[in-house]
């Protein structure tokens, strides 16, 4: 004689179904769990250090690179150098990225409406870019102070110093921040030793005019990208802003020389430039061909 559930009483089978539908759903959320994460992408990233200096009761980052470049005697060399930066001044200048995101047009001093998005993304980035480098340029002494410490004991001329701060930056680990802006400014770069395109160009950039290398800012509303113009004596594609010639340099990834442009960037026509450390604000921007550039209808220079 058969005998199942369906013999036996309602609470026996229920409970032989619920132990059976039990034990399969925590199989399902044990094998499903190591993919969820609940965490942001920053919350994952961005991490350091925070240590305790007794002397002056002062909370600070200490970040350190290494890196290998070859010299102007063709000899590869590895340089180690470290930084420490201000817990304080990190946070305020993270915090800064997080009020410009914040901010409406009119706070920023810009027009409501754009005639496209083409034409918002190149004046609404150029005043980022300028808020940015001021507002970084009064937190880089120890920065400026660990390169100055290495090119005194390398007894690097002035050439040796430039690229030697190029290959630092190129060095540092391609990441996206994150964020409404997806932007690191310089000192969170340094901090968490990471950051992506303009995060990367904009460090290069205070670091090289504190130098006192004239530099420009150089992105792209169709390619999603930046990267850094100098001024220097080359050869090369570069753009020209108040009679200036700024040469590209890709600060994303090493061994891009200024000039030199990724084959997938290379149409000049698309990209804008804007000398966001001018005491005057004022914007040379080169026309662009609008053709295929409406996709996006917020402006952003970063990678997708």
């Amino acid at each position: 004689m058969k005998s199942g559930c369906i013999k036996k009483s309602f609470f026996g089978c229920s409970a032989v179904f619920l132990f059976f539908f039990v034990i399969i759903i925590l199989l399902l959320i044990s094998a499903q769990l190591p993919e969820i994460d609940f965490t942001s992408p920053e919350t994952v990233k961005r991490e350091y250090t925070i240590e305790f200096d007794s002397l002056t009761n002062e909370k600070f980052i200490s970040s350190s690179f290494n890196w290998k470049l070859v010299d102007n005697r063709l000899k590869k060399r590895e340089f180690d150098i470290s930084f420490k930066l201000l817990e304080k001044d990190v946070k305020e200048a993270m915090d800064f990225i997080e009020k410009l995101a914040s901010m409406s047009y009119k706070e920023l001093g810009l027009e409501r409406n754009y005639s496209d998005p083409i034409t918002e993304s190149r004046v609404v980035w150029a005043e980022v870019y300028r808020r940015i480098y001021y507002q970084s340029s009064l937190q880089m002494k120890p920065v400026l102070e660990g390169f100055n410490k290495i090119f005194i004991e390398e007894n690097f001329d002035f050439r040796d110093r430039i690229y030697f701060v190029i290959t630092f930056v190129q060095n540092i680990m391609y990441e996206r921040p994150g964020g409404v802006l997806d932007l690191f400014p310089p000192l969170g770069t340094i901090a968490y030793r990471f950051g992506d395109c303009d995060s990367k160009a904009l460090l290069l950039y205070v670091i090289l005019e504190k130098m006192g290398v004239d530099c420009a800012m150089l992105w792209s509303y169709n390619y999603k990208h930046a990267m850094l113009g100098i001024k220097v004596n080359g050869r090369g594609n570069f753009l020209t802003a108040n009679g200036k010639k700024y040469y590209f340099l890709e600060t994303t990834y090493p061994n891009w020389d200024m000039g030199e442009i990724p084959p997938e960037f290379n149409k000049v026509k698309f990209w804008f430039i804007s000398e966001i450390d001018a005491i005057v604000k004022k914007q040379n921007l080169i026309d662009i061909d609008e053709t295929d550039s409406r996709k996006k209808s917020r402006p952003s220079p970063a990678l997708p």
